[in-house]
């Protein structure tokens, strides 16, 4: 499930700031992570989110990426992965402006219920 949410202003980061990758971000318990790729191999400006359920506890994973969208205005991305069933949810697009902070969390989650989450920074 992918869902894009209005959230506050965000910082720029300096125009000298390459993009950089979050890398595998774990939630506290080691039960799923997320990745975001800043710079897409082989499509500038794109990003990719990758977000996996690596065990089976009855939680999902849930990651939540806020930023500045490319027009200027702020954006927020929320994917989901429900079950740990061996594969991963995936989405690129051109989510964020290039040379922004991007604000990463993951967490487990179930119903409304969140925990053992995580945060990283990254830019696009």
């Amino acid at each position: 499930m992918i869902a894009a949410l209005a959230f506050g202003a965000s910082e720029q980061a300096s125009a000298a700031v390459p993009p950089a990758n979050v890398g595998w971000l774990y939630t506290t318990s080691g039960s799923g992570a997320v990745f975001f790729d800043a710079d897409l191999s082989g499509y500038p400006s794109m990003e990719k989110i990758t977000v996996c359920d690596n065990r089976s506890d009855g939680r999902g994973i849930v990651a939540t990426l806020t930023g500045t969208d490319p027009e200027g205005g702020s954006v927020g991305v929320i994917i989901r992965d429900p079950s740990n069933n061996g594969t991963c949810t995936a989405d690129y697009r051109n989510y964020f402006a290039d040379g922004y902070y991007v604000y990463v969390g993951v967490c487990e989650y179930w119903g409304d219920n969140e925990a053992n989450c995580a945060y990283g920074t990254g830019v696009a």
